[in-house]
């Protein structure tokens, strides 16, 4: 396998090509990306998309890491490639700082949701239901209908899920029911993610725990898909942290074969370094 930074070059064909990536979206950078791979007849390649800050291009250019099973070929002189050899010798307790951008999902009914967005729905259905409100609507309907309706009682108990995560210092400001709700839905929703994350750690051969720094999430966006069905979206989020490698063999195949979905859109290339 082969790790490669990549960065369109400073011809005018491949600021062209840049003009051409920007006006397609996110599967734009994987249709540039597999003019480095002219020779394979399905994606072989993982990637991950960054912007500059100006270092390694032009501040808001585009740099691309990219982990394929070929070297990538730059006959085309597009880009700037720097390759190396990958192939990680790892060991069981082995302990190795990460960070992934995954599309994380649960299926209901044979239909693929946002985890976040899914655990906020339902609790959000959950609570209508437990003050007597009609548990229809839009996730939008349904959080204006418990803003306008719910007691102090409910109010509290949107606080005890608060005070079971992250935001639980900000309980000792004065909070207003639309700011306690919107700190329950993002516990909720990032304990989802965490929950998610942990199943597929135990599918991966590794495990975080919480004393050795557990998973620091950022960077959650939603993506439209140009050349879709109107609407069409999907969801990418940043994990990173520490693990410890249990079973070396399932780490590599996942570093090999990607994490999750979307892989056409710059999910699931997990990145590693000794911790």
């Amino acid at each position: 396998m082969y790790l490669s930074r990549v960065r369109l070059g400073d011809s005018q064909a491949a600021k062209s090509e840049l003009v051409k990536t920007m006006s397609k979206g996110v599967y734009g950078h994987h249709q540039l990306l597999w003019r480095l791979f002219t020779q394979e007849q399905q994606r072989g390649f993982l990637f991950r998309h960054e912007q500059s800050d100006g270092r390694l291009a032009p501040s808001g250019e585009p740099i691309f890491y990219v982990l394929s099973r070929e070297k990538p070929d730059n006959s085309s002189q597009l880009f700037d490639v720097e390759s190396r050899s990958f192939s990680p010798q790892l060991k069981a307790g082995d302990k190795l700082a990460f960070q992934i951008r995954v599309n994380p999902t649960v299926c209901r009914q044979g239909k693929r949701h946002d985890v976040l967005m899914d655990a906020q729905r339902q609790w959000l259905h959950q609570e209508a239901k437990q003050c007597s409100l009609a548990a229809e609507g839009s996730k939008k309907q349904l959080k204006h209908q418990l803003l306008d309706l719910a007691s102090d009682e409910d109010i509290s108990r949107w606080k005890t899920v608060v005070a079971s995560g992250q935001y639980r210092d900000a309980l000792t400001s004065r909070l207003g029911r639309g700011a306690t709700i919107d700190l329950a839905l993002k516990t909720l929703s990032e304990q989802a993610l965490i929950d998610w994350w942990q199943g597929r750690s135990s599918q991966m051969g590794i495990r975080c725990l919480e004393h050795e720094g557990g998973v620091q999430i950022d960077g959650y966006l939603q993506h439209a898909i140009k050349g879709k069905k109107s609407g069409a979206v999907f969801s990418s989020i940043n994990l990173s942290g520490i693990l410890t490698v249990e079973e070396p063999e399932l780490l590599l195949d996942s570093l090999y074969q990607g994490v999750g979905r979307a892989k056409a859109f710059g999910c699931g290339l997990l990145m590693i370094r000794r911790a």
